[in-house]
């Protein structure tokens, strides 16, 4: 049934921008600023790659094409946009963007525009699964763990380990440079080629235990104060070993499972604001163990949180308008995401008027 115009009057007028526009992590955000019934979203959608697909949500009010992260332009670029669309909040979805709003954090609520998000510093940590192991280590239960440095002697970690490893860079996202290899020739493999990355590139890597056993996604949310909103775990029931973007995932409420995924929250503090941690339970011997969080966003799949009717983009709002915000206990068991990968076709002309800041 549509809103009555009087409904909407009485909708608070709001402009919501989305950085990373493009990437999937945003169309939880869009759909629930789309059934907001408090706030009248203005939505703006901006990404450095201006052909993304989801830029054309038909949901979308405004597009643009901003530079890459790592540029020198970013900020100002952003700052400009923010400014000439009078937004009122920000949210990106990207994990090597955020750390940078963090540090900018000043300029951009300069522009009255608001942002919920921890330090720069904690942020940074979280992009580090080096940094996060030591300052979890001995506070958080994590798998085995070893980094390649030359000394150690991978021959015996592979024994000791079982062969049950995973060879991971330490410094990146969506399952990139992960490998898990099935032998130790394989192994061997690998780790001649996570050398030869490391000499050339300058990155580093790490050997791990791997955890069998149900693999879990929670989704937290805490205020300005850092008070715990919410946090929901899910389940993975697809069989990849490397999920670079989760898609099957069904809501299933793991009480251990949270708790550890809080706790490692609480030692990166990483309040306030949105965190979603991997955890996988062991079949071997029941435990949570802690794999990896990303800092200060919602999960990709988080459509289903929104869907169970918790609006993510509201209480992000009412947060950082210091409204009233009470805590969610419960949320709808059951309730699947699946991830269906399609074509976006558009005009060509449309991707090259893309506007700029």
């Amino acid at each position: 049934m549509r809103k009555s115009q009087t409904e909407q009057i009485k909708r608070i007028p709001v402009c919501f921008l989305l950085t990373c526009g493009g990437g999937p992590g945003i169309l939880a955000q869009v759909e629930a600023l789309r059934m907001s019934k408090r706030y009248n979203a203005r939505i703006i959608l901006a990404d450095a790659n201006p052909a993304s697909g989801n830029l054309f949500l038909p949901e979308v009010d405004a597009r643009y094409h901003i530079p890459e992260c790592t540029s020198g332009d970013f900020i100002p670029s952003l700052l400009r946009l923010i400014g000439n669309e009078k937004v009122d909040f920000i949210y990106s979805g990207l994990d090597e963007e955020i750390p940078i709003l963090a540090k900018n954090r000043a300029l951009i609520e300069d522009k009255n525009c608001m942002l919920l998000l921890p330090s720069e510093q904690a942020l940074k940590t979280a992009l580090d699964k080096k940094e996060t192991f030591h300052v979890l280590e001995d506070r958080v239960l994590q798998p085995k763990t070893f980094f390649l440095n030359g000394l150690v002697d991978y021959g015996k970690i592979y024994n000791e380990l079982s062969g049950r490893v995973v060879i991971k860079i330490t410094s990146s996202r969506g399952g990139r440079d992960i490998y898990f290899p099935d032998d130790v020739e394989e192994y061997e493999f690998y780790l001649r080629k996570a050398e030869k990355m490391s000499k050339e590139q300058k990155r580093e890597f790490m050997i791990q235990e791997v955890i069998e056993g149900d693999e879990y996604n929670i989704t937290t949310l805490h205020d300005l104060e850092g008070k715990l909103i919410y946090s929901f775990s899910r389940r993975k029931f697809e069989k990849r070993k490397i999920k670079s973007t989760t898609t099957a995932a069904v809501i299933e409420t793991q009480t251990d499972v949270v708790e550890q995924a809080l706790a490692a929250i609480e030692v990166l503090k990483l309040k306030p604001g949105f965190n979603n941690v991997e955890v996988i339970c062991s079949r071997k011997d029941s435990k949570p163990y802690f794999i990896e969080v990303n800092g200060g966003r919602t999960a990709a799949q988080d459509m289903n949180v929104v869907a169970a009717g918790v609006n993510i983009t509201d209480l992000m709002i009412d947060i950082l308008r210091r409204e009233s915000v009470e805590p969610i206990d419960d949320i709808q068991q059951g309730i699947a995401s699946l991830k269906i990968r399609k074509d976006v076709i558009v005009n060509y002309s449309d991707i090259t008027s893309v506007a700029r800041p």
